[in-house]
């Protein structure tokens, strides 16, 4: 069988009782930390411009859209919920393979899950295995992919399908059909980063894969290897894509047990260089006005990225300016939604201590795809502080705490929803296994 089949058979012929219990618990945790992230950016003006292009477009009231009370087609609630995910820079990502899985999984996997009615403990499996699928097909076509290519857009395509497909009960063949579907309309560039259009990238993928399901499970046809095809995904986007490791051990290890749960705003490329440069300001009592100099040493593709971002105009450019954020870290300790408002971004403060930042390759992290950084301080005085990260706070080495993850979600959740609603949220998270997920979803409205 091709690798697209083989990931199709594994779907198929997947039965949600065969999680082991610490993946079960990994992906409640997803979908808390994914609903903090999507609750807080409900709000945000990209996912108000979609949300108002979806409200034009009519069509049957099914589906919860998170933070709204109206209802919406299935597949619209999947493309606004994906926005809303990704808005804010805070949910979770994949150190190897560089993607947000959640983002356009969960949205995905909820809507389905509601439009087929399904169990608390399917939708869990139909994540899971979302996030297996979109997290090994964006190691495989990494590094190269990243050149042109957002893979939280493009591979997440295929994440959703999986996760969608699982929930609607597709054969192997229909799951076949839908990854071939989803294949000819992953998309997402990295030409999109600082701009309202990154967000969009995994709101489309969470459409489009429960699209390629919805069709897929009507009798409409795709290619049988549209990932791993002479024309197929993979070689039309990555210089070598690693096909063998797409689909050896499935179902042995579970990919969604090693993803990272952001605790910055911003993104990931930046995180090494904050929690460094916190470190060296707490430790030091290192001020603002005290600053001469930041070196920021770190991997090629964060100063690709993120290092050479100065002087963002809105809080999207910002996200992705490491010299913006490292001068918050500085000025207020935290990188955190506040400080990316439109007044923050306008600070002449930040503006002014941004420009004492450099960002350059650190030949230690040549290898790295996502996370460490090394920062020195020199102050006016003549002292240099240093502090190295090789592995950020959130990252399953040093992880998070449940609480503090308890934490970050009823922070972000207060914006959107009252705190007696965040509570039973929790209580129900905790228990989703034994719900219905139209249940489950009704607590997500505004």
């Amino acid at each position: 069988m091709s690798v697209t089949e083989n990931l199709a058979q594994f779907i198929a012929r997947f039965e949600s009782r065969k999680l082991p219990a610490p993946v079960v618990r990994r992906a409640k945790m997803c979908v808390l930390d994914w609903l903090g992230a999507a609750l807080a950016g409900s709000r945000a003006p990209s996912t108000s411009i979609v949300w108002e292009l979806a409200g034009e477009m009519g069509g049957r009231k099914e589906s919860v859209v998170i933070g709204r009370k109206p209802k919406a087609p299935c597949v619209v609630a999947a493309f606004v919920n994906g926005v809303a995910g990704h808005a804010v820079e805070l949910d979770d990502v994949h150190e190897e393979s560089v993607v947000h899985p959640g983002a356009p999984v969960l949205p995905a996997a909820l809507a389905a899950a509601e439009h087929f009615g399904a169990s608390g403990g399917d939708f869990l499996a139909g994540v899971v295995l979302g996030y297996e699928v979109e997290i090994r097909i964006g190691s495989a076509v990494m590094p190269s992919h990243y050149r042109f290519w957002h893979p939280t857009g493009t591979c997440g395509t295929f994440g959703a399908t999986a996760a969608a497909g699982f929930i609607a009960g597709l054969s192997q063949e229909g799951m076949t059909n839908a990854f071939g579907i989803a294949g000819t309309q992953a998309s997402g560039l990295v030409e999109t980063f600082g701009t309202m259009s990154k967000p969009l990238n995994p709101g489309k993928a969470a459409m489009n894969g429960l699209v390629s399901v919805l069709l897929a499970e009507r009798g409409f046809t795709g290619p049988a290897r549209g990932l791993d095809g002479e024309r197929g995904f993979i070689k039309a986007t990555s210089e070598a894509g690693q096909l063998g490791g797409v689909t050896k051990g499935l179902g042995r290890d579970f990919e969604i047990v090693r993803n990272v749960f952001k605790v910055h705003a911003s993104c990931g490329h930046t995180h090494g260089a904050i929690d460094a440069v916190l470190k060296i300001v707490e430790d030091q009592g290192v001020k603002p006005q005290d600053v001469k100099e930041v070196v920021v040493g770190t991997y090629p593709i964060a100063v690709e990225v993120v290092g050479r971002a100065y002087g963002p105009k809105t809080p999207d450019e910002a996200k992705f300016s490491l010299p913006y954020c490292v001068a918050c870290a500085i000025l207020d300790r935290k990188v955190g939604l506040d400080q990316f408002s439109k007044e923050k971004v306008e600070d002449p403060a930040v503006a002014e201590l941004s420009r004492r930042v450099k960002a350059q390759e650190d030949p230690d992290f040549a290898r790295v795809r996502l996370g460490g950084a090394r920062v020195i301080i020199r102050t006016k005085s003549g002292e240099e502080h240093s502090s190295r990260v090789d592995v950020p706070r959130g990252y399953p080495e040093n992880p998070l705490s449940d609480e503090e993850l308890r934490s970050k979600f009823v922070g972000l959740a207060t914006s959107a929803l009252p705190r007696r609603r965040i509570t039973r949220l929790l209580q129900a998270v905790d228990g989703l296994e034994k719900l219905k997920i139209r249940d489950f979803a009704s607590l997500l409205r505004g």
